[in-house]
């Protein structure tokens, strides 16, 4: 019976198609005999198939094989410990060794890693296994990928051999190499390598005489089953893939066809449209391996063009002549190449090569013409950049000697041209000196020049002051209201870190305390019970964060008692208006202890602004966070007073409040009830209780309730109790929220609170600094002043990298200024005054060149007219004079 032709991958051990060749004999013998073997040739030539047939065939004689294959994933790109370990753990793994790796690893650290597989080869797998060992190591051509050379490696199998003699264990042991590569390649160090010591096995094509296996698959189908293989390696020449893969198209096309022939298969199911019937892969592997090396790609294609046109190319150890071999494309014959088969003949053919250099080579279309002309047409030779860019492109290439000739012949041919152009400059040397001469007075005579100059100088003020009114509109009614505003969240969160704040601790009800409880709101008793924990420490405030305006049994009763005995307690209540509802202040608490926790949000949702005071029903109601403050400041001896600067200003120890109005920086009609002040946010960082970094100190109610807080927490300062749990959605977007790349993170009201607070006290104590605007008037100055500078910077324009560079230097001066300003309390417009810079700058330049250009045509009109006037009677003076002032003008125009 006969398997299925297989010609993908290797054959079974028993396979019925399996063709011994000559080989199979010499390696066998070899091996057996305790030599040194390689098998190095191209892909799919059979190479696995050989080595699964011998292992079995010295298993069965006794010996133990395994076979190491270092294409595998875990040994190779990998660093060289990293390989020489998995290289032991596998035949460790192969041959079933009784040894703990890890620990014979950690044991020999001190030893070098070929040492190392020394070591493990004598101390180990000749101790363990006492039979005669082969270890065949597949893929071979891997190690030329690592990272790290492998001459040691190579050196230590030599040396295995040589150990012979002092140690006779060692004639237990034989290794085998496989893969796509030449010992050349394999070892730098031919001093060491261990190829001559070894025995090189030679894979010839199937030949007439071996191939029966092959034959008795086609006997049942076919007349003559010898005529039809004999055909059959006739345009195989035996290759094993090739073969194998034919005699199975044959069998499929016997099924559909009562008449088949080997020509007609061949040429329908493997050379015509060969890349998209290449399955699996071989004629394809054969071209990539042609085309690995770019920069050789062209010798190795003449190389192969010699020895399909029939040259007489010898079979020596050059490079291209290796990689040639190891392709497959071609073998050696008689110590000389020949093409290995006519199926390659008709595929890589003579238009592949040349279709195949036209692809690779940027003049390809030159050569050839220039080539077919019997290299005497030099209109196709490369002349100026495109010859200094095809030279470029060759400086690191092996290229074809028609390449260089062509290359060479376009050098002299240039080099001539360049001759000729140089012996007539010197023979109209004295026409230039007239037209020099000539250029010069009416260089010195265009009056006009200087004063167009004159005029556009002057029009810079006017140009100043167009963009300047310009950009003033556009700020004035709102279009870079939300680019300002992002500026100004960006200096805020380029703003160094702060000390830690000592005044405010946060006690955050978060989502596990809720999940305790089951329910919201918070019962009385529960409020009540954290009331009584906190007022033992004494604390200096206490803002309870939460809306109380309902009883939430049980404990309300005591809820209100504790109310009572807390004189420092501050409540919340949201007040409302025509717009939006209210929310009462908690019962039991006296109205004189709760503030206003409403929020003044910006047209982007974020808020940039704290509300102070603010009247309902002619009633002035003061915020939650001012309440604290004012209940914080009053034990330092702080009270609210009107400022002296201004009455209607509100003033605290060291700072004064400006009121915000509408228009105030970058807003525009914004809303500007009450008393609202533009927030400074303190940026600090500190650690709360659970090791998370946060604004504020912060603690659980969980670790109050159970008095696992310390009391330096506490005392002494304001603390304020709110929700952090994300159920809960009480989330605000300040500044700080967001960052230039990513989502905005918001942030707890609780902790907005505890910002509201912190600047007003460290305003009043510390003299921190408010955020400040400066009025209209000198916010328009601060506009023109750029637009001015921009027209000014454009004078210094003479280059593209000069016109960047005074933008870069005035962007970056700008951006200084605004956030050293920004550092100190003030916020300054950033980008109308850019807006104004770039394109009064932009402005100047078009001017500019239109008032040159203008210039120019004047001055060219009075040339050519004198140029007229001097060569009227000499017309070949006349157009090189023409020619040399082309020339001069664009030696002009680049500089």
């Amino acid at each position: 019976m006969v398997d299925q032709y297989i010609f993908s991958g290797s054959l079974p051990e028993n396979a019925s198609t399996y063709v011994t060749r000559e080989a199979d004999a010499q390696l066998y013998e070899g091996l057996k005999e305790g030599k040194f073997c390689y098998v190095l040739n191209s892909r799919q030539s059979g190479k696995s198939s050989l080595r699964v047939r011998t292992m079995q065939r010295l298993r069965d004689d006794g010996l133990q094989c395994v076979a190491v294959d270092l294409s595998a994933g875990g040994i190779q790109n990998v660093p060289a410990e990293q390989w020489y370990a998995d290289l032991i753990d596998t035949l460790i793994d192969s041959f079933g060794l009784n040894l703990d790796f890890a620990d014979w690893w950690s044991e020999n650290q001190l030893n070098s890693l070929v040492t190392r597989f020394r070591k493990f080869l004598e101390e180990v797998l000749l101790v363990e296994v006492q039979e005669n060992i082969v270890i065949f190591i597949d893929e071979i051509d891997s190690v030329l990928s690592l990272n790290f050379s492998t001459d040691d490696f190579f050196a230590l199998i030599r040396a295995c051999y040589n150990k012979r003699v002092d140690n006779p264990e060692y004639n237990r042991l034989t290794f085998c190499l496989l893969g796509v590569a030449s010992p050349s390649n394999l070892i730098e160090d031919k001093q060491r390598t261990p190829f001559n010591i070894g025995q090189a096995i030679s894979l010839k094509g199937f030949q007439l005489h071996e191939v029966e296996p092959l034959e008795k698959g086609l006997r049942d189908k076919f007349a003559n089953p010898k005529a039809v293989i004999e055909e059959i390696l006739i345009w195989t020449g035996g290759q094993p893939f090739l073969t194998q893969k034919l005699c199975h198209l044959l069998l499929e096309e016997y099924e559909k066809n009562d008449f088949v022939s080997v020509s007609k298969v061949v040429k329908s199911y493997i050379i015509d449209n060969w890349e998209s019937q290449d399955e699996p892969e071989h004629l394809k592997t054969i071209r990539d391996r042609i085309f690995k090396d770019n920069q050789r790609v062209f010798k190795l294609l003449e190389l192969y063009k010699k020895v399909l046109t029939g040259g007489e190319v010898l079979a020596d150890e050059a490079y291209e002549n290796i990689e040639l071999r190891l392709s497959g494309l071609v073998i050696r014959e008689h110590e000389k190449l020949t093409l290995y088969n006519r199926i390659y003949k008709y595929v890589f053919s003579q238009n592949w090569i040349n279709r195949a250099l036209a692809d690779l080579r940027p003049y390809a279309e030159a050569l050839s013409a220039w080539s077919a002309s019997n290299y005497k047409d030099e209109a196709w030779l490369l002349r100026g950049q495109i010859l200094q860019d095809a030279i470029i492109w060759a400086s690191d290439k092996y290229l074809s000697d028609l390449d260089y000739r062509f290359l060479n012949a376009s050098q002299k041919l240039e080099t001539r041209e360049l001759q000729s152009i140089l012996e007539i400059q010197v023979k109209t040397r004295d026409i230039q000196d007239q037209i020099n001469l000539i250029l010069a007075d009416i260089k010195h005579k265009a009056q006009k020049k200087v004063l167009l100059k004159k005029i556009w100088q002057n029009s810079n003020l006017i140009i100043a002051t167009n963009v300047a009114v310009c950009v003033m509109l556009l700020h004035s009614i709102g279009l870079l209201q939300s680019l300002e505003l992002a500026a100004l969240d960006q200096f805020f969160r380029l703003h160094p870190n702060e000390p830690p704040e000592d005044r405010i601790t946060i006690v955050v009800i978060d989502e596990a305390y809720l999940n305790e409880v089951r329910s919201w709101p918070i019962p009385d008793a529960k409020i009540a019970q954290l009331l009584q924990k906190l007022n033992v420490h004494k604390p200096r405030a206490i803002g309870l964060n939460i809306y109380r305006n309902l009883p939430v049994e049980p404990g309300n009763q005591e809820l209100r008692n504790v109310y009572q005995s807390t004189p420092n307690l501050i409540g919340i209540e949201l007040l409302g208006n025509d717009k939006n509802f209210s929310v009462s202040p908690p019962l039991g608490l006296n109205p004189d202890r709760v503030g206003f926790n409403n929020v003044l949000y910006d047209l982007d949702g974020k808020v940039r602004r704290s509300l102070l005071y603010w009247h309902v029903k002619n009633e002035v109601h003061e915020s939650f966070a001012l309440k604290l403050a004012l209940l914080y400041l009053k034990s330092k001896g702080i009270t609210p007073t009107k400022a002296k600067s201004n009455p209607e200003y509100l003033q605290l120890g060291k700072a004064v409040f400006t009121r915000f109005e509408a228009n105030d920086g970058a807003y525009v009609g914004a809303d500007d009830r009450g008393y609202q002040i533009l927030s400074n946010f303190p940026k600090r960082k500190c650690q709360s209780s659970s090791g998370e970094f946060c604004s504020f100190r912060q603690v659980s109610i969980r670790d109050v309730l159970a008095d696992k807080v310390k009391a330096n927490l506490i005392k002494d300062r304001i603390i304020l109790i709110g929700s952090t749990a994300p159920s809960l959605q009480d989330f605000v977007f300040i500044p700080y929220s967001s960052s230039v790349m990513g989502t905005a993170e918001a942030v707890p009201h609780i902790q907005l609170q505890a910002y509201l607070i912190n600047e007003l006290i460290s305003a009043a104590v510390d003299g921190r600094p408010l955020l400040k605007v400066w009025p209209d008037l000198v916010e328009y100055l601060w506009i023109f002043a750029f637009s001015l500078m921009g027209c000014i910077g454009s004078l210094l324009l003479r280059s593209l990298l000069k016109f960047f560079l005074i933008i870069l230097f005035f962007a970056a001066s700008l951006t200084s200024v605004c956030y050293l300003s920004f550092l100190y309390g003030w916020w300054l417009p950033f980008f109308p005054p850019l807006f104004s810079l770039i394109v009064s700058i932009f402005a100047n330049l078009i001017e500019h060149i239109y008032q040159l250009l203008k210039v120019e045509k004047l001055e060219l009109s009075e040339t050519l007219k004198l140029i007229l006037e001097a060569y009227q009677d000499d017309p070949t003076a006349y157009n090189i004079a023409i020619e040399y002032l082309k020339t001069s003008l664009k030696s002009s125009s680049v500089e």
